[in-house]
């Protein structure tokens, strides 16, 4: 396996330099000294998108990039990433970033959930060990009742320090249902401008009417739909299970996302520093 990463890593690195280039797909398989058919089969397999897929989201994120020089364009940008026109281009883009390009110049904001960022080697590793499964269950939960601690929290920083001080606290939270932690994230609504924090909880299952000790709050989630996706091996790889999830499992999957909270729950199978640990990701959905 490593040495069909190495090979596609160097396609990979054609393609990144040549991005500008609308035959830089056809190249990538030299690269790889792969024939286009066999290149194409594998190039899905590790990353769980196609070659195209992968071309048009990383063309998109960088003009996503190039709008905030508002010199720039929207229909030259367009023709750069390979669009007849900006109308398909606009297209394209509200529905990778959730807005139009001229709304995304506006706000001058990026979101953290949303770009392409290019393909690493040890990303591919972390799919590839079955770091995370590619393709979820799908399940639906009760509603139910959280007591933790929680706080707005920066994108893309740990929330460590948070789970510290919660674990040093979650005896005063008396009678919980089960020994499984949650950690309950209110990501920002995607209708609405685009925040650069979000409200992560760390919590413990309690039944409805628990008090809540000072200095903690309570959530109740709604019944809800998920997709169930499976992160396995330390917790500092969370980041890469998130990307596949959010950059590449949601927009390839044509699942719409309701507007629930998404969350963690850490059971006996945890152990965070543990090559065989494991913990599931529940990402609310519309069914």
């Amino acid at each position: 396996m490593d040495r069909i990463i190495r090979r596609i890593m160097r396609a990979v690195e054609v393609l990144e330099k040549n991005l500008d280039d609308p035959t830089c797909g056809q190249k990538a398989p030299e690269a790889a000294c792969y024939s286009p058919y066999h290149f194409g089969r594998i190039f899905h397999a590790l990353t769980g998108m196609t070659l195209g897929t992968y071309l048009r989201r990383r063309r998109l994120t960088q003009a996503a990039d190039s709008l905030f020089d508002k010199k720039n364009r929207i229909i030259e940008l367009a023709l750069e990433a390979g669009f007849d026109s900006q109308a398909a281009f606009s297209r394209a883009f509200k529905n990778m970033f959730g807005k139009t390009p001229a709304r995304f110049r506006a706000e001058e904001e990026a979101s953290p959930f949303r770009g392409q960022q290019a393909l690493s080697d040890s990303y591919l590793n972390h799919l590839q060990k079955g770091a995370v499964t590619m393709n979820p269950r799908f399940e639906h939960k009760e509603s139910f009742t959280v007591i933790g601690i929680g706080q707005d929290h920066p994108a893309g920083v740990s929330t460590g320090s948070l789970w510290d001080d919660f674990l040093s606290q979650r005896d005063k939270i008396k009678k919980p249902l089960d020994a499984a932690f949650y950690g309950i994230c209110y990501a920002p609504p995607e209708k609405e401008k685009v925040a650069e924090r979000f409200h992560y909880t760390a919590a413990l299952r309690v039944a409805e009417d628990a008090d809540v000790p000072k200095g903690m709050e309570k959530i109740r989630l709604a019944p809800q739909d998920y997709a169930v996706f499976t992160h396995k091996g330390p917790l500092a790889d969370l980041g890469k299970t998130n990307d596949y999830i959010w950059k590449v499992w949601v927009s390839q999957s044509g699942i719409e996302l309701a507007d629930a909270p998404d969350f963690e729950l850490y059971d006996h199978r945890f152990n965070p520093d543990h090559e065989d640990s494991m913990f599931d990701i529940y990402v609310p959905i519309v069914r």
